[in-house]
Order: C-alpha cells, then structure tokens, then sequence
C-alpha cells in the first residue's frame, strides 16, 4: 500500500477520546475551523455511505449495505490517507465478508480510557443512572443502533463488553496496533499527538502540531461547542464536552459502583495499570 492512502481506523469503546482525536486530524488533514464540519466519517454512518454511493440505502438488506460500505470505504481508501471512526468491536467477517477493508488498512490507532471515568461519561450519554451504565458496559451483547427500522442513521454497532472490547482490538493481529491512553493525551498532549502522527506516517510541521492541539484542546472545545453547539450531542446530555478530565470518577462513583466495576473487569483493569489502588 502507499503511503500516501490507505484508512487509519480511530477505534475505541463509546466515551474514551474517539471524537477529540477526530478533531485534532480533522484540524491536521484539512484545516477544520468548526468542529461540526469534521471530514473525518463514523464507519457506522449510513448518510455517509449513501451520499459517497449516490445510493439510496433505505431499501438495502443489512448484507447489501455492509457490501456497499466495504465499496465505498475502499474506493476513498486507495486515494487518500482516511481516518475512519469505529466504535464496533473487532472481528474477522460480517454476513461472510471481511468486517472492515483489511486490504486498504494502514493502521489502528485505539484508543484506551479508565472503565471508572468512562462509565459517568457514557451514562450522561445515555441518559442512564451510572448503575445502569455499569450494567451496559457488563453485557456481552450490548449494541448501539441496534433498531433494525429502516430510516435508521447508523448501521447496528456490536459493542459488546468494555473488557471484550479492548481484548478483541489490542490483541487482534490481522492489522497494525497503536495503543494510546486517554490519560497521555490529558497529561502530556505534545508527546502522544506526535507520537500518533508519526507511527500513522502523517505528515506534519511544528507549527500545524501544536496548532492542531491548541485548536482540540477541552477549553476550545467548550467554548466551539458554546458558541455553535455539536451535532453528535447526546438528545440525554446538555454538553457533549462536559468534564474532559482524568481519574475525576472518585468524586463521582460511590466504594460499591468502583468494586462493582473492578468485579467484573479486573484483568484489562490490571492489565493496563488502572486498578484505583495504582493511582
């Protein structure tokens, strides 16, 4: 593949720093001043694939859709370097065809957040309590979008599990891995963006780098969102840019609903450094 194309998927679990990175590319790639025209598409989005398509979606099977996806993601594929943003979880084929373009893929870039703090985020998301969330974030079988109505905006999500999640991206080997925490883009910023521009073969300057963080900071993000608001807000949520901060959840979640949490995810938990009694 050239290096010049090819899709750098910007996967995660819902509320782990999926859209702040979209931003910061979308600044990097093409000069995004407004964070509701990002060029950057969800894998899911079925506007997308209809408006890249020029086809009616509506009356598709889901199989016909996904075989479109894979069409229309694979043709901007062979042009251009594309970041693409997936919440799905990993695996090899859907209906019998591979999942995702493995041919025209570059690089994953996932990213990982504290299951602690996720919960309170993805529950103002939802419009769930935090005990409900945690009980999302539990199941096996948890999908986003999954009404099959027609005039549905996303094609179904299989979430699943936050540990099944994170297992199935970090240690699937069909495609290059690069790991980041959320917490590294909150604590040191420069280091971790450059670090992902250069491990995808993004070009950059000093000046569009530190551009592109001063432009995807929180308090820019907070203050865009003031101004224009966010069209991927939550209907359940006032703000989408609400907290933006790391470990804040021990203000937050009471000594059970961190148990509870640790009870049930304890391996990835440990794994990657994030059991409360390291912090």
């Amino acid at each position: 593949m050239k290096t010049d194309c090819g899709i750098i998927w910007l996967a995660s679990y819902p509320k782990s720093g999926n859209t702040w990175l979209r931003i910061f590319l979308s600044r990097i790639l093409y000069k995004t001043n407004n964070i509701n025209h990002l060029q950057i598409p969800i894998y899911s989005s079925k506007a997308f694939i209809e408006q890249e398509s020029e086809i009616d979606v509506s009356e598709l099977t889901m199989e016909e859709l996904h075989q479109l996806r894979l069409e229309v993601f694979s043709d901007i594929a062979r042009k251009k370097i594309f970041p693409v943003k997936i919440h799905d979880s990993f695996k090899q084929f859907l209906y019998e065809k591979p999942f995702i373009p493995f041919d025209k893929t570059r690089i994953v870039v996932y990213i990982i957040r504290n299951p602690f703090d996720v919960v309170i985020s993805f529950s103002r998301h939802l419009g769930l309590t935090v005990d409900q969330t945690i009980e999302v974030m539990n199941n096996n079988k948890y999908t986003m979008a999954g009404n099959l109505y027609k005039y549905q905006i996303h094609i179904p999500q299989v979430i699943g599990n936050w540990s099944a999640h994170v297992k199935c991206w970090t240690e699937q080997t069909l495609v290059p891995l690069n790991l980041v925490k959320y917490e590294d883009m909150i604590e040191k910023p420069y280091n971790t963006f450059k670090n992902i521009l250069s491990i995808c073969k993004i070009p950059f300057s000093e000046e569009t780098l530190t551009d592109a963080i001063s432009f995807s900071s929180f308090t820019n993000l907070q203050k865009q969102e003031q101004v224009f608001g966010f069209e991927e807000k939550s209907v359940h949520s006032q703000k989408f840019f609400c907290t933006g901060e790391a470990y804040y959840y021990k203000n937050v979640l009471t000594l059970n609903q961190i148990k509870t949490i640790q009870k049930h995810h304890n391996e990835i938990i440990s794994k990657f450094n994030y059991s409360p009694d390291n912090l």
